[in-house]
């Protein structure tokens, strides 16, 4: 499964930039988002977002998506919890979107999908040590 939202609308989108070359390893899919209201202006979180993937005391799958300027004004970067990026888009309507995620932590990424500032930081992770950086 990869990420999904509920709705009744239909969008139609051009052509996409690719984010992964490779995807080896994923944390058992279907987490949901719980900080979509974070995305609403950007109206989607992008293939290839970090993101904390974890499953909380009731076996609830649950993923917290990092914006660039949550990544980049962090004071202590490793306090975030990144462990896997995510899959697929995720279209985000509004903040009432319900939205699913699959949580890869293993495969190769296109450094051309984000920022310096950001790049620098994600590579500096040991935390998902099985992700290859590709230029």
């Amino acid at each position: 499964m990869n990420g999904n939202t509920f709705d009744a609308k239909t969008k139609t989108y051009g052509h996409a930039s690719k984010v992964w070359r490779s995807v080896r390893h994923v944390y058992p899919a279907g987490g949901i988002v719980e900080n979509v209201s974070d995305w609403v202006a950007a109206g989607k979180i992008p293939a290839g977002t970090p993101i904390k993937y974890y499953v909380d005391a009731n076996g609830k799958k649950a993923i917290v998506a990092y914006t660039d300027t949550a990544i980049t004004g962090a004071e202590t970067f490793s306090s975030l919890g990144i462990n896997a990026y995510l899959q697929e888009d995720i279209v985000i309507t509004d903040a009432n979107t319900v939205a699913s995620g699959t949580a890869v932590y293993a495969g190769e990424l296109y450094e051309h999908m984000y920022t310096a500032a950001v790049l620098t930081k994600l590579k500096t992770l040991t935390t998902v040590p099985q992700i290859v950086w590709v230029i």
